[in-house]
């Protein structure tokens, strides 16, 4: 079965892949036969970074748009699949003035990522016949955008990363638009996905299978982030600074760190402390996890498809903070506790948290839901 991806040409460097990128990689890994469109090895004007080797090979191809479309017609591709809506600057047949114009807007460094799932619902709207197609929402958005209505309304799944317990407040945006008996429907279309992470990406800055013994640690608790992308990050921080002298504590007070210099000391830590930026599942929970340290994160907000439990493999604190000094004091002072948990984390993490998976969980729930 061939797949048609409908992506972005913006790509992030470094460690951290934006879940939409995870999935095509690991599909690439399962040996899915992948087209994608745009090429995102000619059109990301800024570069794809240093992972620009993950989306080369043949496993991935690049065919023009007309190409697309013609393949379209020829019934061509088993599967869709394409991220939310974006503005599309570039795609399609345009007069020379609406080309230019729109090459420009898309030289915007506010608009480079903008693409994806705008050019399926062009399709739905011109009437295209298509094959079945699914959505990776990985926004940090708990809701829906309207602009993504149409391809709720069309899509046979919609994979969504910041998935909430009740998931018509994904509706809320559109929900005046839709009668009880849809919500219901569309509710049923919504699944739970992760943000993931490349194993070889992350081996690139430190050795997952070589990690330094818990009890040699020499930080207690890590909590190097952004402090200014949560309210709970800022009074975490206040918390932290007002116990240093009787711990040792790595925080984001000492400024923006390099990659390497951050993994050399989350790789010396103890306890990683990490919580919420604009949503939930962020990447800090993998790194924590995967450098061997005891992850601390709050309570799930959402619904999170990978098994995290709190006292098994992390420990979960409350949103408002009331419980953190508590197991801090637990877990600094039953070291073997803590380190058992970790352990458990890491296995976790290694083994059930990588893009390969993630690829696997959305080929076996489409399977599940005779989507393929």
């Amino acid at each position: 079965m061939k797949i048609l991806v409908i992506g972005t040409p913006k790509r992030h460097s470094g460690s951290h892949l934006p879940g939409f990128d995870n999935v095509l990689l690991g599909l690439k890994g399962w040996g899915a036969g992948l087209d994608h469109y745009p090429n995102i090895l000619t059109q990301s004007l800024s570069g794809i970074g240093d992972y620009e080797f993950k989306f080369k090979g043949s496993d991935i191809s690049y065919p023009e748009y007309h190409a697309v479309e013609d393949n379209l017609k020829k019934g061509h591709y088993g599967l869709i699949i394409t991220t939310v809506s974006r503005v599309d600057y570039m795609a399609g047949k345009h007069g020379l003035i609406s080309r230019v114009t729109r090459e420009f807007k898309y030289s915007l460094e506010a608009n480079k990522h903008k693409l994806g799932g705008t050019i399926v619902t062009d399709w739905i709207k011109e009437g295209v016949r298509l094959p079945p197609f699914i959505v990776i929402d990985d926004t940090d958005d708990p809701f829906i955008w309207s602009v993504n209505l149409d391809l709720l309304l069309n899509c046979r799944l919609y994979f969504k990363r910041e998935l909430p317990f009740d998931r018509f407040f994904c509706f809320r945006m559109f929900e005046s638009q839709l009668k009880n008996e849809k919500k219901v429907e569309l509710a049923d279309k919504l699944r739970p996905c992760w943000i993931s992470y490349d194993r070889e990406l992350v081996s690139r800055f430190f050795d997952i299978n070589n990690l330094k013994p818990y009890a040699e640690r020499g930080l207690d608790i890590n909590f190097i982030c952004d402090p200014f992308t949560n309210h709970i990050r800022t009074r975490t921080l206040r918390f932290l600074e007002g116990i240093e002298g009787r711990h040792k504590i790595a925080t984001a007070r000492s400024g923006r760190l390099g990659r390497q210099e951050f993994y050399k000391l989350l790789c010396d830590s103890k306890i990683g402390i990490s919580l919420p930026g604009r949503g939930w599942d962020c990447f800090r929970h993998y790194e924590v996890l995967l450098s061997g340290a005891l992850l601390f994160a709050t309570r799930p907000s959402i619904e999170f498809a990978r098994p995290l439990k709190d006292g098994e493999n992390c420990v979960f604190i409350e949103s408002d903070l009331s419980d953190l000094e508590g197991k801090l004091k637990f877990y600094l002072g039953n070291p073997s506790a803590a380190q058992k948990i970790a352990g458990k984390g890491n296995e976790l993490a290694r083994g059930s948290m990588h893009n390969g998976k993630l690829a696997e969980y959305i080929m076996e729930t489409l399977k599940g839901a005779d989507v393929l």
